[in-house]
């Protein structure tokens, strides 16, 4: 059976906008990427969270929110997969301090995965078809998978 953790946000909404309408939101924290292959979608291990998500990760330095998808599916999985598409923002809130924020979600598809790239942050990665068990999963992700 699955389970799901929320790790301390609550899901207030998914905003379907245009890509140039990110400025208008604040604050823009790290980006998701939704990978889809054999009509299921990339999901890794977080050996620090213990549970399974979709690769996501905060931005560093000046890179757009775009990079930041791009690079974080890359050192989570070993997949360097370009050709994103946009979905719209994801809106948290802090449990504990009610504070908001906003995730940029970024989508696209491969035929083949590349092989598995290990790294300190995940242990696997696995296409997932969303009934099989996995056992725990972000609460989060799939809140997004909900609207892509």
């Amino acid at each position: 059976m699955n389970t799901t953790k929320n790790n301390g946000f609550r899901f207030l909404d998914f905003i379907a906008i245009k890509e140039e309408e990110i400025k208008g939101y604040a604050p823009i924290a790290g980006s998701f990427a939704v990978i889809s292959c054999e009509e299921k979608v990339l999901m890794v291990y977080n050996v620090w969270r213990k549970q399974w998500e979709l690769p996501a990760g905060r931005r560093e330095g000046d890179e757009t929110e775009k990079e930041c998808a791009i690079r974080e599916l890359y050192e989570e999985t070993g997949q360097y997969i370009t050709e994103l598409k946009f979905k719209g923002l994801l809106k948290l809130e802090n449990s504990s301090d009610g504070s908001v924020k906003y995730n940029p979600v970024f989508a696209g598809s491969r035929e083949k995965l590349q092989p598995f790239l290990k790294n300190d942050e995940t242990s696997e990665m696995k296409l997932w078809d969303r009934s099989e068990v996995l056992g725990v999963i972000d609460e989060m992700d799939l809140k997004i998978l909900d609207y892509i």
